[in-house]
């Protein structure tokens, strides 16, 4: 099944990241301004769910929902937080993400993770380094 990728993200520079991530295990991903809207999300479409913590409306409750609701307590939700606000990552983790990262650990990892949620048994390529000419 080809199922979307929501993504609860305001920053342009991470919405970017994760469209570019996404795209390439050929996957949709849908933006969403307010977490609210997390709850109209159709479970059995949805594959993944990205949540930036540092968000403008705070997605706490909307997510406490998501996770207590039968069908979309399944929906992996990695959320990402600035490493310096420890409460964002208590407050993911008690909500109910299924992992709670810093934006740097998010960023090197997001490939990971697409393919982790979105294509399972798949593998990363690691590209290869090429080599300079010896002088």
């Amino acid at each position: 099944m080809n199922r979307t990728v929501l993504a609860l993200v305001d920053d342009l520079f991470w919405r970017t990241k994760i469209e570019h991530a996404v795209a390439s295990a050929q996957r949709k991903v849908t933006f969403l301004a307010d977490p609210g809207e997390l709850s109209g999300a159709d479970p059995e479409n949805i594959g993944l769910v990205f949540v930036d913590l540092s968000c403008r409306k705070e997605p706490f409750d909307a997510l406490k929902a998501l996770k207590k609701s039968g069908k979309s307590k399944r929906i992996p939700v990695v959320a990402f937080y600035e490493h310096v606000r420890k409460d964002l990552q208590q407050k993911g983790e008690e909500a109910g993400c299924d992992e709670v990262l810093t934006r740097s650990v998010f960023s090197g990892r997001m490939g990971d993770l697409v393919l982790k949620y979105l294509l399972p048994g798949s593998v990363l390529a690691a590209e290869e380094e090429t080599e300079l000419p010896e002088e």
